[in-house]
């Protein structure tokens, strides 16, 4: 049975299908925009949402990068968002901080894709599938 956890204040959802090891998540602290250089790797970073990694339950200590199954990740995006987007002549788009630059989920490598509420004006959702993960925060930008 696949893991579901929640981080209700970020608006992110974290899904973990069934793998070899008991997989668990724990929130990281998010960091600061301005130390993480603005638009390299042809993201432009505006709002922080999470920081997070994936651990063994029997080895708590040690992170996990590599999965069997890909996990999914579901990120909140708000009207703000992408009004921003908007502003900038862009469309919104979902990044993580690779620790040297900004990395943008894309459809090809991620499966990114934005789920509009049901009045997409008022926001909605970024969805990805991640295979290999190595703890960054998590970025909606353009």
């Amino acid at each position: 049975m696949p893991k579901k956890v929640e981080f209700d204040t970020e608006g992110v959802t974290i899904t973990i299908p069934d793998q070899k090891r008991k997989i668990n998540v724990r929130k990281l602290g998010l960091g600061q925009l301005d130390s993480m250089p603005s638009f390299q790797g042809g993201f432009r970073p505006a709002r922080l949402v999470v920081n997070f990694e994936l651990y063994d339950e029997d080895q708590p200590d040690a992170y996990l990068v590599e999965f069997e199954q890909p996990f999914e990740l579901i990120v909140r995006y708000t009207k703000a968002d992408l009004q921003r987007a908007a502003r900038e002549g862009t469309s919104l788009a979902l990044g993580f901080w690779d620790g040297s630059a900004w990395v943008r989920f894309t459809p090809e490598k991620h499966g990114f894709r934005l789920q509009p509420d049901a009045d997409p004006e008022k926001g909605g959702f970024g969805v990805v599938s991640i295979a290999r993960w190595g703890d960054p925060p998590v970025c909606w930008g353009n």
